[in-house]
């Protein structure tokens, strides 16, 4: 019996942003060279959670909880795997938080990652995630994300493409934005764009 395909929520993100770029990591040998900038936002992920361990949960509008950090989870009958960097748990409730380094606000594909996170939290923990936080090391703004059910049943959705066309092997249409290609690190082996 063959094991069922897991993506991971970063996937979904990276789905959001591109299609080809998951199709590219899983079901071809080509090896994505990491740019300055992914060296740098990596760099500062790292740095601000560090710093969140001195912190107190007031950001988040909770007065107490249990940080857990690394959190690692897998639901096979999602078809989900991943670390989550922070989860706060508080009783029953828990909290999903991602760190990102960017000036912008959380886009739908982070909160597809995010919703991601907090299936695999009920699934896996049997807690509840009416919610997450989306804080920006850059702007240092922190974001409520809800996960209603408009948001999960997409997030859904999303897994089930994901793990069609990989399944399949087949290589998704490219973004509709060709300005995400520019600095695109895989788009030598496209073809189609630029």
């Amino acid at each position: 019996m063959t094991e069922p395909l897991l993506v991971t929520p970063t996937e979904l993100r990276q789905h959001h942003y591109c299609p080809r770029i998951v199709f590219f990591e899983r079901c071809t040998p080509v090896q994505r060279r990491e740019t300055i900038s992914m060296t740098h936002g990596r760099e500062k992920h790292q740095s601000e959670l560090l710093k969140e361990r001195r912190r107190t949960l007031s950001r988040y509008e909770l007065t107490e909880g249990e940080r857990c950090y690394d959190v690692r989870l897998t639901s096979q009958t999602l078809g989900l795997t991943g670390e989550l960097d922070l989860l706060i748990v508080n009783g029953t409730r828990a909290f999903p938080v991602e760190f990102k380094h960017t000036l912008g606000l959380p886009d739908p594909g982070h909160k597809l990652q995010m919703c991601a996170y907090a299936l695999l939290v009920e699934a896996q923990l049997n807690l509840t995630c009416a919610q997450g936080y989306w804080h920006s090391s850059r702007t240092r703004q922190t974001h409520v994300i809800s996960f209603d059910t408009r948001l999960r049943n997409r997030t859904r959705a999303v897994i089930q493409t994901i793990r069609g066309f990989i399944h399949a092997e087949r290589c998704p249409p490219p973004t509709s934005q060709a300005i995400k290609c520019i600095d695109c690190e895989l788009k030598n082996f496209c073809g189609d764009t630029l």
